[in-house]
C-alpha cells in the first residue's frame, strides 16, 4: 500500500526522531514522504527589537526559505534513505498557528498520515497553551503519529546555524 506521508520538521532531535520513524514506515510499505518546515521569523534581540517583537534588521522572508530548505536537505541526508521519493516544502507560519499550516498542508498533499516530534511540554502549560502535536492530532483528517524524546538537556535544534 502505497502512502504519503507528512513530517514536519523544525531542527529538533523530536523531529528528527519523527523522520526516523516516518522512513520506517516507507520502507515497509512504500509511499512518498513530504518533509515540512514552517519558517517562524525570529525575534531581533536588540532592547527595542525584542520589547516591540519585531525581526532582526537584516531578516528577510528569502533568509527564513534558505535557512528552512537548507534544514530539510540537511536532515534528509543524515536520515532518509537517498533511494526514497521525498519532497521539500517551505512554508511561512501565520504567527502562532504552525498547527494550522501543518493541517493545511496534509489536506493540500492528501497525507495518508502525520508523523511528527512533540517537544513535550510541561502537563500545565500543555493544558494551558496545548501543543502543536495535539492540536494537530484533534483536527488532522489523518492518522497523526507524535514521537517523544526524552531527557534530561535542552531540546537542542539541529540543523544549519
Amino acid at each position: 500500500m502505497t502512502q504519503r506521508i507528512l513530517i514536519p520538521l523544525d531542527g529538533s532531535r523530536s523531529a528528527r526522531r519523527a523522520l526516523e520513524h516516518a522512513c520506517l514506515m516507507q520502507r515497509a510499505e512504500g509511499g512518498v514522504l513530504h518533509l515540512l518546515h514552517i519558517v517562524e521569523p525570529p525575534v531581533a534581540t536588540d532592547h527595542l527589537g525584542a520589547t516591540t517583537g519585531s525581526t532582526p534588521v537584516d531578516y528577510t522572508p528569502e533568509k527564513g526559505h534558505e535557512h528552512g530548505e537548507a534544514l530539510l536537505k540537511e536532515t534528509w541526508a543524515a536520515v532518509g534513505d537517498p533511494s526514497a521519493e521525498v519532497h521539500f516544502h517551505v512554508e511561512d507560519n501565520p504567527p502562532g498557528r504552525p498547527d494550522r499550516t501543518i493541517v493545511e498542508m496534509a489536506q493540500a498533499l492528501e497525507v495518508d498520515a502525520i508523523v511528527m516530534g512533540s517537544r513535550g511540554l510541561s502537563d500545565m502549560k500543555g493544558l494551558v497553551v496545548g501543543s502543536v502535536s495535539h492540536k494537530v492530532s484533534h483536527v488532522a483528517h489523518c492518522t497523526v503519529i507524535t514521537l517523544h524524546v526524552r531527557d534530561t538537556g535542552p531540546d537542542e535544534v539541529l540543523g544549519p546555524s
